[in-house]
């Protein structure tokens, strides 16, 4: 999927678990501290979103992040390590960690969460191409759920319907929040 999808896709797995967050973390806050924490938590998803094509030579996030990219993303296979559960739990791990490490702070809690929330979509949604993610690596084996192509009319359709799914699930969001 191109960066366009990974973002819209980003943002609608984000926007869908808002009552969740809103539920566990944020029902206590007023309603102008907690629209900042949902803008922090969605710009999260969207850095989330993009974040595993770091192992991706001139992908808009390696690019972006050139010495997170040199460090982790060059020695790696595209669709390999990053797009894994192993890497996966990893990054839950250091979500913890920064969490536990200051507090159970509110903006963190979001930070971590959007992120998280992001980085998932993303894989969610190179599963659904014809080339697959490896899910179980270090084997090799790729998994692909549906044999989309990258970049092709049926991605393009489905960035298109992604976006209106953003757009009707921000009406919504907001008129729930008011």
């Amino acid at each position: 999927m191109v960066k366009e999808t990974h973002i819209k896709g980003g943002y609608v797995f984000a926007l869908l678990a808002i009552p969740f967050l809103n539920d566990t973390f944020l029902s206590d806050y007023n309603l102008t501290y907690k629209c900042i924490l949902i803008i922090i938590y969605t710009y999260f998803a969207h850095l989330g979103s993009l974040s595993p094509d770091i192992d991706m030579r001139g992908s808009y996030i390696s690019k972006r992040y050139p010495n997170i990219h040199k460090k982790l993303g060059s020695k790696f296979k595209h669709r390999g390590f990053t797009h894994s559960i192993l890497f996966v739990s990893f990054i839950a791990f250091l979500s913890e960690m920064l969490v536990l490490y200051t507090n159970d702070n509110i903006v963190f809690i979001c930070l971590c969460s959007g992120f998280f929330v992001g980085y998932i979509s993303h894989l969610l949604l190179d599963l659904m191409t014809k080339e697959g993610i490896e899910v179980f690596y270090p084997v090799s084996i790729n998994f692909s759920l549906l044999p989309i192509k990258t970049n092709s009319k049926t991605e393009k359709f489905i960035c298109k319907f992604l976006n209106f799914i953003v757009i009707f699930l921000l009406g919504y969001r907001f008129y729930v929040l008011l």
